[in-house]
């Protein structure tokens, strides 16, 4: 069975609360099922055992409305809900050596960087989420 992220962007309005950018019907940001990237994102699927850039936050408290009640109707068969804010993605350093959990570096992952373990998308899309006035992210995962 797969796993599947569900990304949505979003930005504070005039009166400073966080409202969700509407998307482009069949685009999803840092979407695909890419396995390194989740582990990287929040740990989820992490084949590589690295220590991700955060664990699940679970949904931000101040979570538009519209996010809240996407993610209500995946019920349980929405996981590891997180959020992060773009200054945070595109502050980190993907150059320094990859980092990994007690028990160590799986024998599979071959990588010695962050920027190594994520394909080259992957900056590119932060960037680009960045330029749609995206000032965060919020994510879960299913099965």
């Amino acid at each position: 069975m797969g796993c599947d992220i569900h990304v949505h962007l979003e930005r504070r309005d005039d009166n400073g609360r966080f409202v969700e950018i509407p998307q482009v019907p069949d685009e999803y940001p840092l979407g695909g099922r890419s396995y390194s990237r989740f582990a990287f994102l929040a740990g989820v699927r992490n084949w590589a055992n690295i220590i991700p850039l955060s664990s699940p936050r679970g949904l931000p408290h101040d979570v538009s409305a519209t996010v809240r009640e996407q993610s209500d109707e995946w019920d349980v068969d929405g996981h590891s809900h997180s959020w992060l804010t773009l200054h945070e993605l595109l502050t980190f350093d993907y150059d320094q050596p990859l980092l990994f959990r007690e028990g160590g570096r799986d024998s599979d992952c071959t990588e010695s960087t962050y920027r190594e373990l994520l394909d080259e998308e992957f900056l590119t899309e932060v960037r680009d989420l960045q330029a749609s006035g995206a000032e965060r992210l919020v994510f879960w995962f299913d099965n």
